[in-house]
């Protein structure tokens, strides 16, 4: 079997070669199925022409809605070879959210399967540009192949909506010489080969998931196990990597705190094949990677990333088997050196800052996208028309050019005249017992002219006696404080499942104000402090 194939000029191209050199050897496993590169190829040729004979051509976009399956593989690479544009969607974003996506692609086809079907409907009804609402059985009659076009570097690949963790998502374009670039580079910093073995969960409407797992290890023929997203339990994803003897997965932070918090018996889990674990999407927490590598027998495997959808993915990922590195603080870990191919620059405003200065990162790279889909003022305040990217993410370079990811620019909170990372008070708050999850932002106060923090808990038992919520406020509030300077204003403990989360996990900060300004947590909350003056 041939490992590598030379860089492919498109993302059918991708496909195309390793179906037509390994025609046999499975491109993934899921739910114990062997599928094989020439049965995706021979099947989205299939889909393609159902697609076709829906009124689907070249530039059209057409968007996806499907759980983790074959068909999706089928349908997105059917319309890849059309000449369209797949639009991969999070499949219970809720009506009126689908409906905004729709009408925001110009949508012209959805295929989806029978389970989301009826609020697929509803959602294209609202839209009003959706012509069809289709399922595989619509694709999978016999017809005549079409005449595939031949698709270009720069042609559209695909979009990929962003998870909306500071704002409505966004639709961003990425070309095929985007994406081929970028899992060509990804391949090379995480030292993928044919003898690795890749375990994912990670949802295929998402980056990590889709690009990441699902369209790297094609280029070096790495056999790929999928599994739902929706697990039941995180001890089926460290069952399959024992199973497999899988050497390489990837989970953002909150998938190895799961496995901590819910995995009591390790018996029959062996980690030990695995060469690496990336860690990426959401902050990466020095206390879960110790807390994980200690709890299954495993040392120096927890790596960190960073990435955004706007870059395509990777911006920088930290090697394989290299211990991890604290900034001089022994705050935050860094993500590595950036990619080849990738610059990476720190801004204060408008100008260049130094080593060891906290800034927006700003990158350069071969993934850096075309522009958001029919946003062109969004666009320009974030890409330049030399190529660079504004991130929106803060970080900063030490003096040997390794990155840090210290937090996000909108999600920053002023408390004081000080900028407090909310991930800074979460990291504390996680690690009283008695929270499952919380979350910190900044509600702005016009008697102070600053900002008053605000915890948000959701608590492991519900059931609780008032007496003991009232002890666990006052934990956290003395806690928070010791930690960082800072009394709460408030702590609201609510119930599992309340704070806003993105397709990938990430908190939705932005959202949580405003439910928070608008008394929308009423009927979630359990128990709530009174205000702590700074």
């Amino acid at each position: 079997m041939s490992t590598t194939l030379g860089v492919p000029d498109t993302l059918t191209d991708l496909l195309g070669r390793r179906a037509a050199h390994d025609p046999d050897v499975p491109y993934f496993h899921l739910f114990d199925e062997r599928i094989t590169y020439s049965r995706v190829w021979q099947e989205s040729a299939r889909y393609a022409a159902g697609l076709e004979a829906h009124g689907v051509g070249a530039g059209d976009k057409v968007c996806l809605i499907y759980p983790t399956c074959v068909e999706f593989f089928y349908t997105f690479f059917g319309a890849l070879r059309l000449g369209a544009v797949p639009v991969p969607l999070y499949p219970t974003l809720g009506v009126e959210a689908t409906a905004n996506i729709f009408r925001d692609s110009d949508a012209k086809v959805v295929v989806t399967i029978g389970w989301f079907r009826p609020g697929v409907d509803e959602s294209a009804a609202a839209a009003g540009n959706v012509r069809h609402v289709l399922e595989p059985s619509d694709l999978e009659a016999d017809r005549a192949t079409p005449a595939f076009p031949n698709m270009r570097p720069d042609d559209t690949a695909f979009i990929q909506y962003t998870s909306g963790s500071t704002g409505n998502p966004r639709g961003v374009v990425l070309s095929h010489s985007n994406v081929v670039r970028t899992v060509e580079f990804m391949a090379e910093a995480a030292k993928l080969t044919r003898e690795d073995v890749v375990v994912s969960w990670l949802p295929l409407y998402h980056d990590m998931g889709l690009i990441g797992c699902s369209f790297t290890p094609p280029t070096t023929g790495s056999p790929l196990y999928l599994l739902p997203p929706d697990l039941k339990s995180p001890r089926t994803w460290l069952e399959l990597i024992t199973r497999v003897r899988a050497t390489f997965t990837v989970s953002p932070d909150f998938g190895y705190r799961n496995c901590v918090r819910n995995i009591q018996d390790t018996s029959g889990i062996d980690l030990s094949s695995l060469k690496q674990a990336l860690s990426g999407a959401e902050p990466v927490r020095l206390s879960t990677i110790q807390a994980f590598e200690q709890k299954f027998g495993v040392e120096n495997l927890i790596t960190p990333c960073y990435g955004l959808a706007e870059a395509t993915l990777a911006v920088a990922i930290w090697p394989r088997k290299t211990p991890l590195r604290l900034d001089r603080s022994g705050k935050f870990l860094s993500v590595g050196h950036p990619c080849r191919g990738v610059s990476v620059r720190i801004l204060e405003g408008d100008d260049l800052v130094g080593p060891n200065v906290e800034g927006e990162i700003s990158v350069k790279s071969p993934g850096v996208m075309q522009g958001y889909y029919n946003k062109p003022e969004a666009t320009r305040r974030v890409l330049s028309p030399d190529g660079w990217l504004r991130t929106g993410d803060l970080g900063f370079l030490d003096d040997e050019g390794y990155l840090y990811i210290s937090g996000r620019l909108k999600d920053l909170i002023l408390l004081g005249g000080e900028n407090i990372v909310p991930a800074d008070i979460e990291e504390i708050v996680d690690h009283v017992s008695g929270v499952r999850y919380s979350a910190a932002v900044g509600i702005d106060s016009e008697r102070t002219g600053s900002q008053r923090l605000h915890v948000v808990a959701e608590v492991r038992e519900e059931a609780t006696e008032p007496g003991t919520m009232s002890r666990l406020v006052r934990e956290i509030v003395q806690r928070v404080h010791h930690g960082r300077g800072h009394r709460p204003a408030k702590v609201l403990l609510v119930k599992a499942g309340t704070i806003p989360k993105t397709s990938s996990g990430k908190i939705q900060r932005s959202r949580l104000r405003q439910m928070i300004a608008k008394d929308e947590l009423a009927d979630r909350i359990l128990y709530g402090s009174g205000a702590h003056r700074e």
